[in-house]
């Protein structure tokens, strides 16, 4: 973490903080991402580490939500949310990505803290990652 902190010139802080204010700035709560047809240029996982420190697993990341300031990764396979609630099958074209406002992501996705698959954990890396899966996703609505 700190080569790439020295070539970024970026702390972890600073990479969420920038992502926090994008987000607000473009009013999104919550992005969330369909990983099998999105087609980034990277694959967005995290190494979660569990709380008590003794389990370690490769978490893939479908998303970002912003809770109280914090940003949150949506864990895909674990987060009680799936993109399938944002379309009407049959009716609707499924979506590669789903934006929701403040608002709605907080009624919707709830308390982060409350519920398994949403974290904040990762490495700057990790988090550089996220972000450039963020932007590309911006990118396909």
């Amino acid at each position: 973490m700190e080569n790439t902190e020295k070539l970024t010139g970026v702390s972890l802080d600073q990479a969420k903080a920038d992502i926090v204010e994008n987000m607000k700035e473009k009013g999104i709560g919550a992005i969330l991402w369909d990983n099998s047809r999105a087609g980034f240029h990277f694959i967005p996982e995290i190494n979660h580490i569990s709380e008590d420190g003794g389990k370690e697993r490769v978490a893939r990341i479908m998303g970002l939500y912003v809770f109280k300031e914090i940003p949150y990764l949506v864990e895909e396979d674990r987060a009680p949310v799936d993109i399938a609630e944002f379309y009407t099958p049959g009716v609707d074209v499924p979506p590669v990505v789903v934006t929701l406002s403040e608002d709605v992501a907080c009624k919707d996705l709830g308390d982060p803290e409350k519920v398994k698959g949403y974290t904040t954990q990762g490495t700057l890396e990790e988090w550089l990652v996220v972000a450039d899966c963020y932007f590309e996703a911006l990118n396909e609505k």
